[in-house]
């Protein structure tokens, strides 16, 4: 088996879309950065901070009021963050699972972890539990190194796959996959790379490209 590097489209030389912005910015209403009732930046604060246009943040600040995250949105003020939604009866698996343990890797002086992931979502959201703990104060790293397998952009997936197998209906689905694969792993990238402005930790991120399609999700913690 060969791994190779592969830019995966999170290396800073493009700017973040509006859906990645939203999902940076919904990473830190869950990891408590911003509670219900705290007002956003400006738009302009927003753009400045990520880089981009004013369309772009207002874009992303549109998703996140259908999403139901912001209220008191006009064009006066910024907007506020809404108050939680009720918890779903039914949680994420994974993310119960995962946050917890991921909580408890943060807790020595120097963090590794080494995932294995299709997309990286289920790893991004679960690092919430963790970076909302550092922002609090309960676990203080001083070095954190996360390095994360996934397929390469040249492989064909063998899932998902479409229901009908004509070459259209595969090309959209790897499309999706990449788009997802390269945002998911983007937004990781930003919220730990963050630690480091804000707590002074030594955040490593790299990422690695499988030649085949992971049949499950792995994570080795300070292995």
């Amino acid at each position: 088996m060969v791994v190779t590097q592969e830019n995966v489209a999170v290396n800073g030389s493009s700017r973040l879309s509006p859906q990645e912005i939203a999902d940076i910015l919904r990473e830190r209403i869950r990891a408590g950065r911003l509670k219900a009732g705290d007002r956003l930046p400006t738009q302009a604060e927003l753009a400045e901070e990520f880089g981009v246009e004013r369309g772009t943040v207002r874009q992303a600040l549109r998703a996140l009021q259908e999403d139901g995250l912001l209220s008191n949105v006009s064009k006066g003020s910024p907007p506020r963050i809404a108050e939680p939604a009720p918890v779903r009866d039914e949680p994420q698996p994974t993310m119960v699972g995962l946050a917890p343990r991921l909580t408890e890797a943060f807790a020595p002086a120097r963090v590794r972890i080494d995932a294995v992931c299709l997309t990286a979502e289920s790893f991004m959201l679960a690092l919430g539990e963790p970076v909302r703990h550092i922002h609090e104060g309960r676990i203080r790293p001083t070095s954190v190194d996360v390095r994360i397998m996934l397929p390469s952009r040249e492989i064909n997936l063998a899932f998902p796959v479409p229901v009908t197998e004509d070459d259209g209906g595969n090309s959209a689905v790897h499309d999706r996959w990449l788009a997802m694969r390269n945002a998911q792993a983007r937004v990781l990238q930003h919220n730990l790379l963050a630690l480091r402005a804000t707590h002074g930790i030594d955040v490593r991120v790299s990422f690695r490209a499988l030649p085949f399609t992971p049949p499950v999700k792995l994570y080795l913690l300070n292995g």
